[in-house]
């Protein structure tokens, strides 16, 4: 419980809550006003991993290896 309420120090639950609330709701005075003429930020998409070019890269790289094991067993 607070006991902060007579004017000693501010309670920390509140500054906690006040800043909180400062926080999520930004800037007190957005601007409301846009340039005419611009267009939307382009979304773009997040860069995936080259999955099936690792997949063709080590199915090609084992058959090589697979190759050259055979022929040296078969000297």
């Amino acid at each position: 419980m607070s006991t902060s309420s007579t004017g000693g120090e501010p309670d920390p639950e509140r500054m906690l809550s006040a800043a909180l609330r400062a926080q999520a709701t930004g800037n007190a005075t957005p601007e409301t006003h846009e340039a005419p003429e611009s267009e939307p930020p382009r979304r773009s998409e997040p860069r995936r991993l080259p999955v099936f070019g690792l997949l063709l890269y080590a199915l090609l790289l084992g058959i090589v290896v697979g190759g050259v094991a055979g022929a040296v067993s078969l000297l």
